[in-house]
Parts: C-alpha cells; sequence; structure tokens
C-alpha cells in the first residue's frame, strides 16, 4: 500500500488511477483489483493503516484524566509515529482538501474519535476543569497543529536554519511547547499551573531510534 499511499497524499483521491497505483507499485491492474475490489477500497484500507496507531492512542487518552502528563504521552506518540511515517501525515492533509475523497476520512476517524472528543470536553467545561472554549474549534486546530508540522519540513528549516525539525531534541522541545499552549488554552483563568507543568516536562521520552 506504500505506492497508494504516496500518490494518495500528492493528488488527492480524485487525482489517482488504479493504473498509476499498479505502475508505481511495480505490479499489474488486475493484481491491485485482485486484493482490493475498488479504488474506493483500497483508499478505505490506506486510511485505516494511516489512522489506526492514532485512533489507538486517542482512545487511550479520552479514557483518562486530562493532565499534562497524558498529554504530553499523546503528543509524544503521535510524534513518534508521524515522524516515522511522514507520508501518512501528508496524507491525512491532503484529505481535508479533496471534497471527493474526505467522506472515508470524516466517517473512519473524526466520527468515532473527534465527535465524542468534543463530548468529553463539554462534559469538562460544565464541570469546571476546563475553560468554557469551543471544543469544535480546539479540536481543529489541534489536529492542525499535530499533522501539519510534518508536512512542513522546507518551511520549518528555512524557518530554523541547521535544526532537523524531526530529530529527538526537536519534538522534546516541541512537545513542550505544545503542553504549554494547550493548557493555556484549557485552564480556567488563575488556576495554578506550576505542579502540573513540571510533570510535563520533566521526562524525556524516547524515540523509536532510541527504543
Amino acid at each position: 500500500m506504500d505506492a497508494a499511499t504516496e500518490l494518495f497524499a500528492e493528488r488527492g483521491y480524485a487525482g489517482v488511477s488504479v493504473q498509476e497505483i499498479a505502475d508505481a507499485a511495480g505490479t499489474h491492474k488486475t493484481t491491485v483489483l485482485y486484493h482490493f475490489d475498488t479504488k474506493e477500497a483500497l483508499h478505505e484500507a490506506v486510511l485505516a493503516q494511516a489512522l489506526g496507531r492514532v485512533a489507538e492512542i486517542q482512545h487511550e487518552f479520552l479514557s483518562g484524566p486530562l493532565v499534562r502528563e497524558r498529554v504530553g504521552y499523546l503528543i509524544d506518540q503521535i510524534h513518534n509515529f508521524y515522524a516515522e511515517h511522514p507520508a501518512l501525515a501528508r496524507l491525512l492533509e491532503r484529505e481535508l482538501l479533496d471534497p471527493i475523497g474526505s467522506e472515508a476520512y470524516l466517517k473512519l476517524f473524526v466520527d468515532p474519535i473527534y465527535v465524542p472528543a468534543m463530548e468529553s470536553f463539554r462534559r469538562a467545561i460544565d464541570a469546571g476543569f476546563v475553560r468554557p472554549i469551543d471544543p469544535a474549534l480546539f479540536i481543529h486546530d489541534t489536529h492542525v497543529m499535530l499533522i501539519g508540522y510534518f508536512c512542513h519540513r522546507p518551511l520549518l528549516e528555512r524557518l530554523r536554519p541547521g535544526v532537523d525539525p524531526y530529530s529527538v531534541d526537536a519534538l522534546i522541545a516541541r512537545r513542550d511547547y505544545l503542553v504549554d499552549q494547550i493548557f493555556a488554552q484549557l485552564l480556567p483563568r488563575g488556576s495554578s499551573t506550576k505542579s502540573a507543568k513540571s510533570a510535563g516536562r520533566t521526562k524525556r521520552r524516547n524515540s523509536p531510534a532510541e527504543a
């Protein structure tokens, strides 16, 4: 599915034919259609591969309390995944630009993950744990921050010459930055963040290469 992932990420669902996918994979169109009955089925399989691990992380995170350590853990896991599979980040960003192919993405990820997450945020707001923000805007903006970063290497390298934006140290620094930004938005005004901040920033996470 690597060839299909790259082509869907580059051109979108409508811009790729099964024949082009077969050519890129060095195989025959009939072979592709033997494994996947239609282009739509192949597209959904590619998305399931791209979204599976992230969905697992999101489910795990939503099952526990909203604290800095858990948010840092979530960001570490997502960073590690997309650092290893940058084509999948490009694919997911491309999906929302494609009015034809985006329905599968919405069905496989947004509906089962983000929609329930909005309900969790509303309950947290009602209980006074989170500031009264718009959950939809918060989830959208966090999504863009997490995925867009892995689609913008040339911009990041131009802004920070000599720094590999996907190195372990860069991702740790970005993790801490995002945790600060997220909790600045979420915590009720006047809340003390000193102890929570230290919990979220003292541990260095291993990258896959260090594991």
